[in-house]
Order: structure tokens, then sequence, then C-alpha cells
């Protein structure tokens, strides 16, 4: 089993414990669909939505021992109380019973009910996620892909006209826009408005009916959810004056207007040598330390993490046992969250509204997650625009999205003069994964070491990768 490591504020976990009966190198060719099958259900997260994704640690022994005492005889049970009792036993068991005839006995009746209400409130879009460009080895997104804004073709096969919204019982509301609105609002002609609250769950289907991305909204106890999402904005906010960035990093690729971004976690890309920490200076480690430590982005990133393994188990259980390899590979590297299988996550604080981009270092057909925080009317600003799916969507603080971010270009509308908008993201580097698929070696050093035959299957793999990964998202009907 993998050893107990520890996370920034302390505390031990053992979050990618695996059964290794032979090395940790992957073999070189092997079925990948087969390999997920037949892992999924083996390390699934264990969490309630609206609990936090790790448990505390069990409290040390008494030194001295308690002197035993007497204890009294309980008083009769009331009527009721046994009527109680009973409930709560016929309940028991009828949970048990669904689980064990479950395809997957370790989802909960709040996720099937969660499952169930979703494929009733499914939007359907007019593009095939297989279509999408990608790099030559599919590992990451492609860097320029499609037109700037302003361009009225339409990405990936949409229609330019653009279909009716989901008809929902529930879930969506706040201000109709007329179409010539909508286009005022995005700029360019033919995009839907999804006028969506935040609460409730929205698949995104492609024209296969392949989950493409999940407007995924937030946990039942919407009280309880708001607050934990409050607290989460006001500890951005109290921490922007001990921020130490230069201001050509306020000015980053994704900001429309200058706003302070820390990333924390792993990552593997452009220079480095092997993967490791992101790197930051003593300020922003510390006060990016304490963010992490807190409850509030603890329950954030356990939500989400939970809405992951629901609308794309494959793809999910595919991050779990690739990080479990990398931990196994480096025991000494920090994660972020317990359980997460997403390796980084970046706190976008102050007024964060981003410009038209694509994050195409992620991991190409992946999915990341994106918390909207902070103060703002959510009728008028900080929507969230799909280019390449032609969407534009009501993004509500408190609420939570996942996106391909790495193949869907994305931006912010406007917020006003006097509000406030942060944002949690979590995603991982395609670089990770391509690392742990070289024998942890770069490409480099793997083409240097492999012989004539492993290279050819290299080659071979590279050129049916990016099916293979497609067909890891799941498919509606197959929940």
């Amino acid at each position: 089993m993998l050893g107990r490591r520890t996370l920034r504020s302390g505390k031990e976990f053992s979050a990618f414990d695996l059964a290794l009966t032979r090395a940790v190198s992957p073999a070189i060719h092997f079925d990948i669909r087969q390999q997920l099958q037949a892992t999924l259900l083996q390390e699934y997260n264990r969490t309630d939505e609206n609990e936090a994704v790790y448990t505390p640690p069990p409290r040390a022994p008494t030194p001295v021992p308690t002197p035993v005492t007497a204890i009294p005889e309980a008083a009769p049970m009331t009527a009721r109380e046994r009527n109680q009792q009973k409930s709560h036993a016929r309940r028991k068991r009828r949970r048990e019973e669904e689980q064990a005839g479950s395809d997957n006995p370790r989802l909960k009746r709040v996720h099937r009910t969660r499952i169930a209400e979703g494929k009733k409130a499914v939007l359907g879009l007019d593009v095939d996620t297989a279509a999408f460009v990608h790099s030559k080895s599919a590992w990451i997104g492609a860097r320029d892909t499609t037109p700037a804004p302003g361009d009225t073709t339409p990405a990936s096969g949409s229609s330019s006209v653009p279909p009716a919204a989901p008809q929902l019982d529930a879930g969506l509301g706040g201000i109709e826009y007329t179409q010539a609105e909508v286009d005022e609002l995005v700029g360019t002609p033919g995009f839907r408005y999804i006028p969506w609250l935040g609460r409730v769950t929205i698949p995104l289907l492609d024209s296969q009916r392949r989950i493409i991305g999940v407007l995924g909204g937030m946990p039942r106890d919407h009280e309880d959810w708001q607050k934990v999402t409050n607290g989460a904005a006001a500890l951005l906010e109290e921490r922007i004056p001990r921020i130490r960035l230069s201001k050509e990093r306020l000015h980053h690729r994704r900001a429309e207007e200058p706003f302070p971004a820390v990333a924390r976690g792993i990552s593997f890309g452009g220079r480095q040598t092997e993967p490791g920490e992101l790197c930051n200076n003593v300020a922003n480690t510390e006060l990016t330390d304490e963010l992490l430590a807190h409850e509030h982005f603890v329950r954030i990133a356990g939500f989400a993490n939970m809405l992951f393994m629901l609308w794309a188990p494959l793809l999910f259980a595919f991050y779990q046992a690739q990080m479990a390899l990398l931990a196994v590979w480096k025991p000494s590297m920090r994660w972020n969250f317990v359980g997460s299988v997403f390796a980084a996550c970046t706190f976008n604080f102050g007024r964060a509204v981003t410009t038209f981009h694509v994050d195409f270092a992620n991991l190409a057909w992946g999915w990341c997650a994106i918390t909207a925080l902070g103060a703002f009317d959510a009728d008028y600003g900080g929507h969230l625009i799909l280019w390449d799916l032609r969407l534009i969507v009501r993004f509500p603080a408190g609420s939570t999205i996942l996106i391909p971010s790495a193949l869907v270009h994305h931006s912010n509308t406007p917020i006003g003069p006097f509000e406030r908008r942060s944002s949690f993201t979590q995603y991982t580097a395609g670089g990770l994964f391509r690392w742990i698929r070289n024998s942890f070696k770069t490409d480099k050093e793997f083409t240097r070491s492999a012989s004539r035959e492993e290279r050819a299957r290299r080659t071979a793999e590279d050129s049916s990768r990016w099916q293979e990964g497609v067909q890891m998202l799941a498919k509606i009907d197959d929940l």
C-alpha cells in the first residue's frame, strides 16, 4: 500500500492507496478502456455532497485509564421512539438493498438522485467532441484553433441558428433576453442563452450524446452552501492586500482587466524537467496554504470532485489511477486536497473576469472545474461564454461548472463597476499524463532510451490516443 502523505495543513492521508503487485512503470501498451473499467469502483470518493472530503484524524488515546463507573439503566423507549427506530432500520435496509442492486454500490442515494434528475434536464448541442482540434499527440489542446471573437463562423459544426433552450420544470430563471440582446451581449450572433439559476445539474451533450461538460450547480442545502461559498469569497478578499505579484503577473493572458491569480498544486510543462509543485514566493505560498487548509475550499473541492465522479466516471477513474502512480513515483509531493483527482488549482482574486482563451496545457479530453464566487448580479454580468459550443450561461456565485477547458474557448462577460467576482478553478496538466505514460520520463528521454519496437508502439498510440480519450466521456444513456 502507498505510504501516508501529508497535506500543506499537516493532515495525513492515503488518498491514493493502491495494492502494487508489479513495478510502478506502466506497460508500454495496454487497453486503457479495459483497465479503467476493471478498476472504476475501487477507489471512489465516499463523501456525501454536503460533506468535507477529509475525515479528522482520530483522537490520541487517553494517557490515564478512565475509572469504570456504573452505567445507569436506560429508560424504556416510548412508542414514538420505537417507531423512529424501526423507521431508521427500514431506511437503512432499503439503502443497502439499493446499493447492492446498483452497478456502482458505492453511490449513495443522493448521488443517484442527482443523476436521475440531471438526465431529465440535458442540454443537447450540435457539436461532435471527436471533431475538436488538439495537439498532435493529443495529450493537450491546441494553442490557436478558432477565430477571435467577432467572427460569425460557427465552431465545430454548430448551427448558426440557436436551438431552443431546454424545457425544464426548474433550474432556469432570472432576466429573459431576446436573441438580439444575446447577440449584443456576446458580440457575435447565433449564441444560445441559458438563464441558469446555478442550483440544479444540467449535463451538456454533444451530437453523439456524450457528456462533454456539466452545469454542476450546488449541493441541495442551498442556504448552507451559500455560507460556504460566501465565506470562501470573503477569505479571498481578506488576503488581497497580502498578495505579492508584479504588474506583469497581473496582466496575464486570461485577464480581461488586471486581477491577481495564484496557482497551487502539481504540474508539468514548459521548461520543467520533471513534475513538481508550482512555485510561488513566500507571501503567496503562506496565504494560499491558509486557503487550501480552510474547510470552505475543502468542501468546494470535494463537491467538484463528486460531480466529476458522477458525470464522467471512466474519465474520473483514469485521472485517479494516473495521479496514484504519480504519488507513488514521488511521495514527497504535496497535494492540494485529499481524494481530489485534480492536481492543481488557481485562486482568482478581486474582479476576476476572463477574456477569450483556452487552457490548452490541460489534458485535451479532460475536465476543469470552475466555481464562481463573490458579490455580483448574475443577470447582468459574469456569464460564462462557451465559444465553441455557441452558449452563454448565466453563472451565479456559489455554483460550479465543469468543462473541457483545453478544447472549448471560454470567457466571462463584464461585471458592474462596484461588483466583485472571484473564482476558484481546478484542473490537471496534460503533461503529467504524458510523463507517466513515458514511464516517468520526458519525451526526449523516452525516445533516447526506448527500443525501435517501443518507439513504433508509441507512434501507434499517438495516432489512437484522441479516440480512446473521447471514449472515456460517458454517454448519458449509459449512466
